[in-house]
């Protein structure tokens, strides 16, 4: 709307500096004031305060009313969150945490992602990699080669490109990440795979089938005879050369040294 409506408050004071250009929301105002009444589902789920959740990377979700905030700044006892979505959705909202109190600045201009919430939650759940007990699996893994010479993951029929390895872990990434988008990622540390994330995709199982079909292939090279390429060497002497190829060369040299004497005639 373009409103430049201010207002600037002191005590109990209030004075609005401009007039607004559009009639008051009366519909979202009563909106707010019915939540208002009523707890947060965080409150509600977990009584001890807001709800935080790891992020990929270490570090921490605000979870509130399902929406997923991330951290932005912390000042005095205050912890500055603004959505997960922003750059994504271009969402504006934000919210400030004080101890166990939420207070949210503005709404959201899209739905909950209660998907990738329920993944985050599930994920929380999975132990770490480096508390696993009991042995490792007797099961080996699988790896196939990638046509540049390095290796797939194989895990339930996904197919995962090594991204790096850190600490006696490697971290795998979808293959198909590029193509669909898809973010699931995986973990291998020994024989052991935590995967973090779901696929958005289907496996891909006809090119895992010619994947395996290529591993089992011998490889190129002991495939080519030897001495093929000593046959057609430019440098074999003509006593070497494959029959009638020395004859060939021999009427070659006369014919050019009998044109070479019929100019001199």
């Amino acid at each position: 709307m373009g409103c430049r409506s201010r207002a600037i408050t002191q005590g109990q004071r209030v004075t609005v500096m401009r007039g607004h250009c559009h009639p008051p929301d009366l519909a979202g105002l009563e909106a707010l004031r019915q939540r208002e009444k009523r707890p947060g589902p965080a409150q509600r789920e977990n009584p001890g305060g807001p709800e935080f959740l790891r992020t990929p990377l270490g570090g921490s979700f605000l979870v509130h009313d399902s929406f997923l905030y991330r951290r932005e700044k912390a000042a005095g006892e205050k912890v500055y969150w603004t959505c997960r979505d922003q750059a994504r959705m271009g969402c504006r909202s934000r919210a400030i945490t004080q101890g166990q109190r939420v207070m949210v600045m503005r709404r959201h201009c899209h739905p909950p992602d209660l998907a990738g919430l329920e993944a985050l939650r599930q994920r929380e759940n999975l132990p770490n990699l480096t508390h696993w007990e009991g042995p490792e699996p007797t099961e080996p893994l699988e790896f196939l080669r990638t046509s540049l010479g390095g290796r797939f993951l194989v895990h339930e029929s996904f197919l995962y490109r090594k991204e790096k390895a850190a600490g006696g872990k490697v971290y795998w990434m979808c293959r198909d990440q590029g193509r669909t988008g898809c973010r699931s990622r995986a973990i291998t540390q020994g024989q052991r795979v935590m995967v973090m994330r779901s696929h958005c995709h289907p496996p891909d199982l006809a090119g895992l089938e010619a994947l395996r079909q290529r591993e089992r292939l011998p490889g190129r090279a002991p495939q080519r005879e030897p001495g093929a390429l000593a046959t057609h060497s430019p440098t074999a002497s003509p006593s070497e050369a494959p029959p009638g190829t020395r004859s060939l060369r021999t009427a070659s040299q006369g014919s050019r040294q009998g044109g070479a004497g019929g100019l001199h005639t």
